[in-house]
């Protein structure tokens, strides 16, 4: 019998054709714009570098659409390279061109955004027409893009755009409303403001203008200009949802919390998806200590917006405040990656780190954000509670006292010096502190402290009144939530000492 292996060699083993280059370049090439089309820019990116490495020189298609994608996510040093790139083989294609001198001026006044100098603009490519102004279609064709720009996130590279419009048509209307919003996303409030008194310059009895002013002006905190915009806006317009927001700030930054709930509600009453409305109430909430309202309001203003920075940063740090630690620190940590010196996020980190009793660590945290913002009373409060962690009343009550000659009644600090003042062993002010307090508003925090102050002064029936208190009522924070839990441990001590009826079973307490 023959070996049958000697058989099969008779036969030459079929060679598999592979996909020319050409194919696997077209297929990268289509595969990605397949992503594109979905919007997975990453991936879309991935493929159209795949069929540029095929063939470097001749995969033109493909590096106009990864330049054009680079210049969406806002890495326009990539997008310039790229059209460079083309630029050398197709020197007189204004289109490249066009798109060129857009992501330069883009990454100038992304710079300018970030605070620092403009980078050095490159120098023309071979063959570019540069200086030439946009013919008005291409001026339509770049606010189009804006407004893409500015549903994306990328604020600077709406403004880029919108300013070549604007130089070379300054009262082009849809361009001055888009560049204000862009501005006032970017915190450039001052220029907003600027191209809002173009705006009413040219229609000066637009109640949305109007509205768009007074928030600028509120953001600003210049209230008495923003309170008569908004009011003149609400008596052209009786249902401009955006006048009530607005005058809602102005309430809420002269202290008028309550006054400001009203207007945000109506806000909302009368447009139901305006996300900053939502923000806005939820901040206050969280300023008369009302979490879970607070909660409600940033999980609808995310479900609207779910790139709301304010909103996700504010929404980390209730939950941490609520005791929930975990949720929140994802959401401090998405904010802190798109803008690390975000101060809420910050302000969330910190918390976390004196939550877990890492109070050296939590002071040089608060340290940074009361460089920024001094007059800000909760980081001191919260830095005024690490100094009791380390045992420091002294700085503690520095940092209280600050606050509350500047806002007698602030209710947290009074609370926290009412405890500072138990640790110095001054149980008579802290029992004032803390009356104070409680008058305004019951915490299981305050009760406990105060009961602790009563105790020490032998106020019994006091002491085991607050005791009792304290653990019935709902805990509002991650501090009531450790104050309960002693309360509980100290009514339980407190029953065996108290005989209640022939003294077998139960407690008086």
């Amino acid at each position: 019998m023959s070996n049958p292996d000697s058989q099969m060699r008779r036969w030459p083993t079929p060679t598999p054709r592979l996909p020319s280059t050409r194919a696997r370049r077209n297929a990268f090439y289509w595969r990605g714009q397949a992503y594109r089309r979905k919007g997975d820019m990453d991936r879309a990116i991935e493929d159209f570098s795949r069929a540029i490495a095929q063939a470097p020189q001749a995969e033109r298609n493909a590096y106009f659409a990864r330049a054009q994608l680079y210049s969406a996510k806002g890495d326009y040093a990539r997008a310039i390279a790229d059209f460079d790139r083309l630029l050398t083989v197709l020197p007189d294609n204004k289109e490249i061109q066009q798109q060129r001198q857009q992501a330069v001026a883009m990454q100038a006044e992304l710079a300018k955004a970030a605070g620092g100098a403009a980078p050095p603009q490159a120098a023309p490519p071979p063959g570019a027409m540069a200086g030439r102004p946009a013919a008005p279609a291409a001026g339509n064709q770049q606010v189009e893009q804006a407004k893409q720009f500015v549903a994306q996130g990328n604020n600077a590279g709406a403004v880029a755009n919108l300013t070549q419009v604007l130089g070379g048509d300054p009262r082009n209307e849809a361009a001055l409303r888009l560049r204000a919003l862009a501005y006032s996303r970017l915190g450039r409030l001052a220029d907003a403001r600027n191209d809002l008194n173009a705006l009413l310059k040219l229609k000066p009895d637009d109640p949305q203008l109007l509205a768009s002013r007074a928030l600028n002006a509120a953001g600003m905190r210049q209230f008495d200009e923003a309170m008569a915009d908004a009011g003149r806006a609400i008596t052209l317009d009786q249902n401009n949802s955006l006048a009530y927001l607005a005058r809602g700030l102005v309430k809420a930054g002269t202290g008028k919390v309550q006054d400001a709930l009203a207007d945000y509600d109506h806000s909302i009453s009368l447009n139901p998806k305006e996300t900053l409305a939502f923000t806005e109430r939820g901040l206050a909430h969280i300023g008369l200590n009302q979490l879970d309202k607070a909660l409600l309001d940033f999980d609808q203003a995310l479900a609207l917006v779910p790139t709301n920075l304010v909103a996700k940063s504010w929404r980390g740090l209730a939950l941490m405040l609520k005791g929930r630690a975990d949720e929140g620190l994802v959401d401090i940590d998405a904010v802190l990656e798109r803008s690390p010196n975000n101060p809420t996020a910050q302000l969330g980190r910190g918390l976390a780190m004196l939550t877990s009793s890492q109070y050296d660590r939590a002071i040089a945290a608060f340290d940074q954000i009361i460089t920024r913002a001094p007059n800000d009373a909760f980081p001191h409060v919260l830095r005024a509670r690490a100094y009791l962690g380390l045992k420091k009343p002294d700085n503690a009550m520095k940092d209280l006292n600050f606050i509350l000659s500047a806002r007698p009644d602030y209710q947290p600090a009074l609370t926290l010096r009412g405890i500072t003042w138990s640790a110095l062993r001054n149980y008579d002010k802290a029992v004032e502190d803390l009356d104070r307090a409680i008058a305004q508003k019951e915490t299981v925090e305050g009760l406990f402290a105060r009961a602790k102050a009563q105790e020490a002064l032998n106020h019994a029936d006091k002491a085991t009144e607050d005791f009792r208190k304290a653990t019935q009522l709902t805990p509002a924070s991650v501090f009531d939530v450790l104050a309960q839990a002693e309360s509980k441990r100290k009514v339980q001590e407190l029953s065996k000492r108290v005989p209640c009826g022939n003294g077998q079973s139960g407690t008086c307490l």
